[in-house]
């Protein structure tokens, strides 16, 4: 009896898996690296396959977009709008214990037109919280982004 508890104890203990920190944390910050990189080539569809489909997006001055469906109406929005570029550079990935959550951060600069045609660039920092999915891919899930500076504009 006390070697079939010990047994059981052990296949328990075993089952239990311990992620690898370190690893997850490089692929979540390549994941980040790639999002950022379908953003500057300004593809609109591979931007959403990194969104997380109950996913929440908080942009200043906007109400949240929360899921895929909405978040995808504020890119394409976004896109649409007269010299209208976004890049970011992932600087942090930080993973939690468990391995399945995170969080990327770094700094961010968004350009476009002014309603008067000038040219209008504003900088700040984002963070983004991931989860990974049963499939071993990360999405986001929430993220937000605070700017640094007030609105320049030639006009």
């Amino acid at each position: 009896m006390h070697i079939s508890i010990l047994s059981l104890i052990l296949v328990i203990c075993g089952c239990s898996q311990h992620a690898d920190i370190s690893s997850e944390q490089e692929a979540l910050l390549k994941a980040d690296q790639a999002w950022a990189a379908a953003a500057e080539a300004g593809d609109p569809e591979r931007i959403l396959t990194f969104w997380a489909d109950d996913a929440i997006n908080y942009f200043p001055g906007f109400p949240p977009a929360e899921g895929k469906a909405a978040i995808a109406e504020l890119v394409k929005r976004n896109r649409s709008k007269p010299g209208f570029s976004l890049s970011w550079k992932p600087v942090k990935a930080v993973v939690g214990a468990a391995g399945d959550l995170g969080y990327t951060t770094g700094p961010f600069t968004v350009s476009m037109q002014s309603p008067g045609g000038s040219p209008v660039q504003r900088t700040g920092h984002y963070v983004c919280i991931w989860k990974k999915l049963e499939d071993g891919t990360w999405k986001c899930a929430v993220e937000s982004t605070i700017f640094e500076n007030p609105t320049r504009s030639t006009e």
